[in-house]
């Protein structure tokens, strides 16, 4: 009975969700350019120990081995008759693909805040930040 109640609430509120993605306030503009970048946020240190007692005698010999760790982004620059934005896509693991869009094609896209979604090739939903936005020169 509880999953009944639990499904009849969570339905409706699942529907306009669905209708409010639908409705949402998509946008038009033209990839000027992308790239790839990895970004350097530190490293880490992994000490590795090896010990022996013979004897009544201690030793031990310790070894540091160091690796620098990284963010991968996939940086998009989307250009519309108003305004230029350049966005970036946070790559999570090595086997990542970013958002399939084609340079110089045009891109469906949504901006909330500094978050834009963009609806790649594949017709996914794509996640990125936008980094900086300015108004495209008119010529």
């Amino acid at each position: 009975m509880k999953i009944i109640r639990l499904t009849s609430a969570l339905l409706p509120a699942l529907l306009l969700s669905s209708t409010l993605a639908l409705g949402a306030d998509w946008h038009h503009g033209k990839l000027m350019d992308t790239e790839k970048l990895e970004v350097p946020t530190g490293s880490t240190t992994t000490y590795n120990t090896d010990a022996k007692a013979k004897n009544g005698s201690y030793s031990q010999n310790t070894t540091a081995h160091s690796t620098d760790d990284t963010d991968t982004y996939q940086v998009f620059t989307i250009q519309t008759p108003t305004k230029t934005y350049v966005v970036r896509q946070k790559l999570n693991f090595p086997w990542s693909k970013s958002a399939n869009i084609s340079l110089g094609e045009d891109v469906k896209f949504m901006i909330q805040g500094n978050k834009m979604t963009i609806l790649d090739d594949d017709q996914k939903q794509q996640k990125a930040t936008v980094v900086k936005a300015s108004v495209t020169q008119t010529q």
